[in-house]
């Protein structure tokens, strides 16, 4: 299955109403949203233009949930879009891609062999062994417990 194959299309009529053409159903923008969120993929087409309208009808769901104050964003940020035409947020999305490349090497050169060499310790086996074998007491113990003491009735 390609990737164009796995992106669910959303006609946009005249009458400004949007069909999801997967599912078969009219939807809201906040059922969009909420796809989006998912992770799903989407394409938004106007239906007599065939123009697609993602951008605009993505834009227009923040629009809308900042009306409603769901999430609502600083007034500098959308200061920034209009300003910038957009740069601002390529310029943040290739920052955070460096940051995670970042993030991706500390893990790789420090955390990945710390976790190791401690895996690798004499008798950490023995002790993950030890433990769960007083857990599994412990277990027995309360069940025993629990079995023993006096039930109320009702």
């Amino acid at each position: 299955m390609t990737r164009d194959e796995n992106i669910k299309v959303i006609k946009r009529y005249q009458n400004r109403k949007l069909y999801d053409t997967v599912d078969s159903c009219y939807i809201t923008l906040e059922e969009i949203g909420d796809m989006v969120r998912a992770g799903d993929e989407l394409k938004i087409i106007d239906n007599s233009s065939q123009e697609d309208i993602t951008a605009i009808t993505l834009a227009q769901i923040i629009l809308e949930e900042q009306r409603k104050k769901r999430n609502p964003l600083p007034l500098d940020t959308f200061r920034e879009l209009i300003i910038s035409g957009g740069e601002a947020i390529k310029h943040l999305m290739s920052r955070g891609v460096q940051e995670i490349g970042h993030v991706k090497e500390f893990v790789d050169d420090k955390v990945k062999p710390a976790v190791q060499s401690f895996l690798r310790l004499p008798n950490f086996e023995n002790q993950i062994k030890d433990l769960q074998s007083r857990l599994s007491s412990m277990e027995k113990e309360l069940y025993n417990l629990k079995q023993k003491s006096p039930r109320k009735k009702k």
